[in-house]
């Protein structure tokens, strides 16, 4: 719309007179807008709740309904400096007794001394009176052939330094390295085993075997063969086995055999503490998400607010926009039927096992495991009775402690089992729908259609705003046109009759 020039002709200040009239008509716009707000931020307020929801779903109920939370181990070796436990948590409890018959070792390519003037710096061309380049094929199993991808090519201007990288760089799993002191060139396998051995060759080319001697090496025919790998040997519970590796893994069992000779006995117990303590945070994560739902779903009321429009902010301090506008964001969840839902789903199932099928289960409840709900008033958190944490309750005998000393199998079978249930139920709460996205708790499609619909209805309305003011214009024009038409037909009037 153009510079309007208004209230010549009347004297009105018809601007000011169209925005008073604009303002009840542009009420209808502010209403949607708010209307559009609340929905953002009840959005908002259900995506932060849904990562919370979700992060409970995919870690602590997950552990929880995972038959491994319950087989953590305390798995003790007699003897450290011969056999070191790295995991047993499928190992069975008892005693595990293993006897070091040998390590299993790697193959070793060692040269013989250079002349102390040679350095890691010395080219080839100098030590092997060389020009040119040789080839040299190398290998470290006994199984395998001399193999073109496993070869090096070597110039008599490359440095002793120079043939190592190349040496390491072919990914044989091979150290390479001059030491300097004793002007030794030194080769070795990580590998071990008896099928390991490091071998070179320079296929029968005068000049390739001129370069391995020069480094040291002492050729057999036209090969530089090391020492052969060997193989672990130990007797577990009084049977002999062999391994290629030092890290070994037998009946649940994984360790390193650390010395040539020695015995342990490993004690296997399940680690009740642990199991213990990953419950308690299941339970504590479990507590802090219904807490939150619970706050959610009963707070206080904010009936006669509603989202502010930049007029009415304007009138207030950035305190007190930032109060009304907490007072509303902290009720949008109040009584929501699907969070009150979920909520009640969660409860029935921990509390009383409501969808559980029990048959062939130790236990029915939880209670019966000491793990009881509070006070009415705490909306379904969980307690755990005789737990020193809890001080409502650390008095109580520990239920829980004393089935996991007793009955690790039926205690963790129970706990899997109404794990899997709750799991499965919010699974199929998170489905993606017409309504709701996948791994969503929440309609956030619809949200987001509601939010499209909003601003359809305020462009429709901005364009009859925009009908409606340039209307009341046209009106106040034609008004002042007719003021100033009878203003001029007065004035003409008055010169006739001055002139009688």
């Amino acid at each position: 719309m153009g510079i309007q020039f208004t209230g010549l002709a009347s004297g009105l200040d018809t601007q000011s007179i169209v925005a008073d009239l604009m303002k009840v008509e542009r009420a209808k716009v502010d209403n949607i807008e708010k209307d559009k707000t609340r929905v953002e931020w009840t959005k908002d307020a259900w995506s932060e709740l849904n990562t919370k929801m979700y992060s409970f779903y995919k870690k602590e109920l997950f552990a929880f309904k995972s038959y491994g939370s319950y087989s953590k181990k305390n798995i003790t070796s007699s003897n450290e400096s011969a056999i070191r436990i790295n995991d047993g948590s499928n190992a069975t409890n008892g005693v595990h007794t293993i006897d070091v018959n040998a390590m299993a070792k790697g193959s070793f390519l060692t040269g013989d001394k250079l002349a102390d003037t040679v350095t890691a710096d010395t080219t080839i061309g100098e030590l092997a009176g060389i020009s040119g380049s040789v080839t040299l094929n190398i290998k470290t199993s006994t199984s395998d052939a001399f193999d073109a991808s496993n070869e090096i090519t070597i110039s008599d201007t490359d440095t002793i330094s120079d043939v190592l990288t190349k040496i390491s760089d072919l990914d044989l799993d091979l150290s390479a390295s001059f030491d300097d002191t004793f002007k030794t060139m030194f080769l070795s396998s990580s590998k071990t085993g008896q099928d390991v051995q490091v071998s070179m060759t320079g296929n029968g080319d005068s000049n390739a075997n001129a370069v391995l001697t020069a480094l040291g090496f002492t050729l057999t025919g036209n090969d530089v063969v090391g020492s052969a790998g060997e193989d672990a040997s130990f007797d577990y519970n009084g049977t002999t086995f062999t391994s290629s590796s030092n890290e070994v893994t037998i009946n649940g069992l994984n360790f390193d055999i650390l010395a040539e000779t020695g015995s342990s006995n490993v004690v296997v117990n399940t680690d009740t503490e642990a199991v213990y303590e990953s419950i308690k945070t299941f339970i504590n994560s479990y507590n802090e998400l219904i807490f939150e739902m619970g706050a959610k779903l009963g707070a206080e009321s904010a009936r006669g607010y509603d989202p502010l429009t930049s007029e009415e902010k304007s009138a207030m301090t950035d305190d007190e926009i930032k109060t009304w506008e907490t007072k509303i964001k902290d009720s949008l969840l109040k009584n929501d039927s699907t969070l009150s839902s979920i909520r009640n789903e969660m409860r029935s199932i921990l509390t009383v096992s409501n969808g559980l099928d029990t048959s062939g289960l130790s236990y029915d409840f939880l209670s019966e495991l000491g793990i009881v709900t509070g006070n009415y008033t705490e909306k379904g958190m969980l307690h755990i009775e005789g737990d020193q944490e809890d001080p409502l309750y650390a008095t109580s005998e520990n239920k829980l402690k004393e089935a996991l000393e007793n009955d690790i199998e039926g205690v963790s079978e129970f706990f899997a089992n109404l794990g899997q249930h709750l799991y499965n139920t919010m699974y199929e709460r998170m489905k993606s729908t017409t309504l709701s996205s996948s791994m969503t708790f929440y309609n956030d499609k619809m949200m987001d259609s509601k939010m499209d619909d909003y601003d359809d209805d305020i462009a429709r309305l901005e364009e009859r705003l925009a009908a409606v003011e340039e209307r009341y214009y046209k009106q106040f024009t034609a008004m002042e046109q007719a003021i100033q038409q009878s203003n001029s037909t007065g004035d003409w009037l008055a010169q006739q009759l001055s002139a009688l």
